[in-house]
């Protein structure tokens, strides 16, 4: 009856507030007696210093109130470099391993399940019994731990008292059960986190654009069809786009609004309770017809062709800045965060989200919540308690309600909040739409994933969307295009389900093992056999030169080494030897780990995913050293033999320019230039091209081509006649040459065998008419007539994003990379080039039988370590360019490493997977050590 008396009355206080956060006198006082303890508490909800808008200063003014009532409270913000797109949200993650948390931790949805089920999270209505118990002894701590509990009455209060100031909607996320069965984490239903504001989703759209455009900012679209119509009228202008989606590997978590208003949903429980992938329905589906349509359909408009109306791009500042320049008209954005606390209200307009077709669907609901860190004092634990508390009371909202009207944002303020403090002159201002924004939200909104493993859900759920966004889908009849992405959806959500679920037979787990432990033996063997080898090989090299001289003799130099080796053992081999074993745990951070033995590489070597990786860092390693290892020879060559000291000046300065060029801004820039529209930089020189007459255009291929055979004919040559050069460099010169003649006849190959099935189908084509003979034969006559280009997607088109990741890298590092060439070119003697050039000797004879020759000892030396320096380095570059996408194209084993580490917290199965990478780089290093103690080094004498 009780239980039956408190719903009723939790349910009538949310009907009758009407609005997202509905807030409730206290139920009891707490009787925590001050104390003059300085209680220290890093908070990870704390806006930074620098944040002066709207919604940081409410922040700080409800933090000054608190501490008002608690000047035995110190506050700090959590402070951990942020990583921008789909991996934002990993700096609490990576504090926590560093052993630097924050107390007060920030938790989201889609993380929300991850932090319980690791035990990262204290319940919270245990600890609000605490505050609010009459008894003090519940309160008192001896030894890191409290010395009593509160009663279960206390306990059943405090969850009463939680659920009464949240939102319905939300109960099923913050109120629910650990789905583990790891021992540590406390079982049965528990509050792990609070929400101190809860935000929805709506539409912003730039009134000046509207006007631009013919538009009346006064009447934004209300469903997708007019979303559509209007964009087109934006993107019609030079320069603009329509739309803006945030892109990447997290493509789907840009889109999902449309998504959730047309129905669909990312997950969810089964008859049995556990989560499953539910995004496989036609209401999924046409959500993703109407993505394409807004993202390649072409439309004509004003007497121009136009190629959809989106700007889709990672997270960061050029969205942003896209935004602030007046260059996108419409992009969806979260009520009550920075992006609101920041806009120009004469300038930018805000409306609910435009309904679909089946307008059954409701708006995307997310919340700011707060929970406790477990490996916290107990006072730290109460004070975060009281503030997450104090947050959801209804003075913090009438606190965050003033500032907001103070810095004439009070319009923007939830209406009910402004009636309920008495701001009705600017009640009277408040849009209609705000109120049915809000009505809404609570009525039909639907919640970010917050099951078991939807932390990477949306990098699940945008593959499909990949997938079809690589496809001539809208050239299909609807129905058609519609079925043949709920295939694909059907086995998107298959493979997910498997990798959420995870379970294997008995039969199947010792099958895995067993070649588990086989490779594990494998890496073993390698590494000590790489080990012994190069021991083997200096003490040979040693004893072979007559060296064997006491240490002594070396003081000096051992002196001299001692702290770049200390540096090295303690940065390097320390995280080594400390790290290997986690490969051979279920690794935790805060609960005990478990031992699971080989089960980790048995795992790796089965995960479909780890061996893409792998695939893709030797296409990583494949273009980097075939495209990037030659051109800072070819530069030292250049400053070499340019015949003026000007020039030289000239050449150094245009060549070393990228060095001074910090790693921030190349991003930035590149990311730039690779803009998919026909107003990015790269696009803009492409198109160029289609203005040209037929013959201009016919001449200009035939020259293209023309050049390019030329220089692969030069790369075949060289390795034949550099006769002077090791058999493992001209090798190399002539792997690169092949590379770039298949490379070549690629397309050529793809002309043979003509289209895919889909696009046959998609155009009407038979395919003999497109394949084979006739395919080459359209193929070559493409080579005359004129240019028929279209922009190009770059970084968002899997067959090119690696590429695209790949030039950047060698355009920053060819001027400081030829530095150690130029110093060995000036080893060559000045009298033997001389007497070459007076004989009659050419550059190429010169470079073939003199230069080359004399620097090819350093040429194979760095051959190897940027093969080794290949596979172990561009995730840091890689990750702030393409996050790893589009759809896993340039995830490359490191990368894959750290979002397994880092992001999943698989530490084990990062920790293999890196054995596995280690004893590949190995093999190469011992080959370069190898080398280079043949190597024998003196002084240069250029006479």
């Amino acid at each position: 009856m009780m239980l039956a008396m408190r719903t009723i009355r939790n349910e009538a206080i949310l009907v009758a507030a009407g609005m997202l956060l509905t807030t409730l006198p206290s139920l009891a006082t707490d009787t925590l007696p001050s104390s003059d303890e300085l209680v220290v508490v890093i908070s990870d909800d704390l806006p930074a210093a620098s944040n002066v808008s709207a919604s940081a200063l409410a922040r700080r003014a409800v933090l000054r109130a608190f501490l008002k009532q608690h000047p035995n409270y110190e506050f700090k913000p959590f402070v951990m470099p942020k990583i921008q797109g789909h991996a934002f949200d990993t700096g609490p993650l990576m504090g926590i391993s560093s052993g630097n948390p924050p107390h007060a931790i920030y938790v989201n949805f889609r993380q929300s399940a991850t932090y319980i089920n690791h035990g990262f999270l204290e319940p919270l209505e245990v600890l609000l019994a605490r505050v609010l118990s009459t008894d003090e002894r519940v309160r008192q701590s001896a030894k890191g731990a409290f010395l009593a509990d509160p009663s279960q009455v206390e306990i059943d209060a405090a969850r009463d008292s939680i659920l009464a100031r949240v939102p319905k909607p939300i109960w099923p996320v913050i109120h629910r059960e650990a789905e583990t069965g790891k021992e540590g984490i406390p079982t049965g239903e528990h509050i792990w986190a609070m929400p101190t504001i809860v935000l929805v989703k709506a539409m912003l759209y730039r009134k000046d654009l509207f006007l631009q455009a013919g538009l009346d900012p006064r009447v934004p679209p209300t469903d997708w069809d007019e979303l559509m119509e209007f964009s087109r009228r934006i993107k019609a202008l030079p320069g603009k786009y329509g739309l803006r989606i945030t892109g990447g590997p997290v493509l789907s978590w840009g889109a999902y609004s449309f998504f959730v208003t047309n129905g669909a949903t990312f997950m969810a429980r089964d008859e049995t309770g556990r989560w499953r992938a539910s995004f496989n329905t036609l209401e999924m589906a046409e959500a993703i017809y109407y993505l394409l349509r807004l993202v390649k359909e072409t439309f004509t408009l004003d007497g121009e062709t136009h190629h959809g109306v989106v700007f889709m791009g990672m997270p960061g500042n050029d969205a942003h800045l896209k935004w602030e320049r007046g260059q996108i008209g419409i992009q969806f954005a979260t009520l009550e965060d920075e992006m609101l606390a920041s806009i120009n209200p004469e300038l930018v307009g805000i409306a609910p989200i435009p309904s679909s077709h089946r307008g059954t669907g409701g708006g995307e609901l997310q919340a700011r919540m707060l929970g406790v860190f477990r490996e916290t004092t107990p006072a730290q634990k109460l004070a975060i308690m009281r503030y997450i508390w104090f947050n959801a009371s209804e003075q913090a909202q009438a606190i965050r309600t003033r500032v907001f009207v103070e810095n004439g944002y009070g319009r923007f303020v939830r209406p009910h909040l402004l009636e309920r403090f008495g701001y009705h002159d600017i009640l009277r201002q408040v849009p209609a739409s705000w109120q049915e924004t809000y009505a809404l939200a609570l009525e039909h909104a639907l919640p970010e994933p917050y099951g078991k493993n939807t932390q990477f859900i949306y990098t699940r759920v945008s593959e499909p969307i990949y997938w079809a966004l690589q496809q001539p889908l809208l050239e299909l009849p609807k129905e058609e295009a519609l079925r043949r992405i709920l295939e694909a959806l059907n086995d998107s959500a298959e493979r997910t389900d498997k990798f959420m679920l995870g379970e294997l037979t008995d039969a199947e787990w010792s099958e895995r093992r067993t070649v588990g432990a086989s490779v594990l033996l494998f890496i073993v063997i390698v590494f000590v056999g790489s080990l012994t080898w190069i021991w083997r090989i200096f003490t040979t090299v040693e004893t072979e030169r007559g060296d064997r001289r006491s240490w002594w003799d070396y003081r000096t130099a051992y002196v001299l080494v001692l702290p770049a080796l200390a540096l090295v053992l303690f940065w390097q081999y320390l995280p080594l030897l400390m790290g290997a074993p986690l490969a051979l745990f279920d690794y935790e951070l805060v609960i005990g780990s478990a031992f699971v033995g080989i089960d980790n590489f048995a795992t790796v070597l089965y995960d479909d995913r780890f061996w893409d990786s792998l695939g893709r860092t030797f296409y990583w390693v494949l273009l980097t050293v075939g495209l990037g290892f030659w051109p800072p020879i070819f530069v030292a060559i250049l400053l070499d033999e340019v015949p003026t000291s000007t020039l030289k000046y000239v050449f150094r300065t245009i060549f070393y320019l990228p060095t001074v060029v910090s790693g921030v801004i190349m991003v930035f820039l590149w990311r730039q230039l690779y803009e998919p529209s026909e107003s990015g930089f790269f696009n803009q020189l492409l198109l160029l091209l289609n203005h040209l007459g037929p013959v201009k255009a016919t001449m200009l291929k035939l020259l293209v081509l023309g050049t390019w055979f030329g220089l692969i004919v030069l790369v075949l040559s060289m390795a034949y006649q550099l006769r002077e050069l090791t058999m493992p460099v001209r090798a190399a010169i002539a792997g690169f040459g092949a590379a770039l003649l298949v490379a070549t006849l690629w397309p050529v190959l793809s002309a043979w065998q003509g289209p895919s099935e889909l696009t046959l189908i998609a155009r009407g084509l038979n395919a003999e008419d497109v394949s084979g003979w006739s395919g080459l034969g359209t193929f070559f006559a493409g080579l005359v007539g004129p240019f028929a280009i279209e922009p190009l997607s770059w970084i968002d088109d899997p067959d090119l994003a690696m590429l695209c990741v790949v030039l950047p890298t060698i355009w920053a590092t060819a001027g400081p990379g030829c530095i150690i060439y130029l110093a060995a070119l000036k080893t060559v003697p000045e009298g033997l080039v001389e007497v070459a050039t007076m004989g009659g000797a050419g550059i190429m004879q010169r470079l073939a039988y003199i230069t080359l020759p004399r620097v090819k000892f350093l040429i194979l030396i760095q051959l190897v370590g940027a093969i080794v320096g290949a596979f172990k380095g561009g995730t840091d570059f890689i990750l702030a360019m393409t996050g790893g996408g589009p759809n896993g194209a340039t995830r490359v084993l490191g990368l894959d490493i750290f979002e397994r580490t880092f992001m999943d917290l698989h530490y084990g199965l990062g920790a293999a997977m890196a054995w596995v990478l280690g004893a590949m780089v190995i093999v190469l290093t011992a080959y370069q050590l190898k080398r280079m103690s043949q190597a024998e080094f003196s002084t240069a004498d250029t006479k």
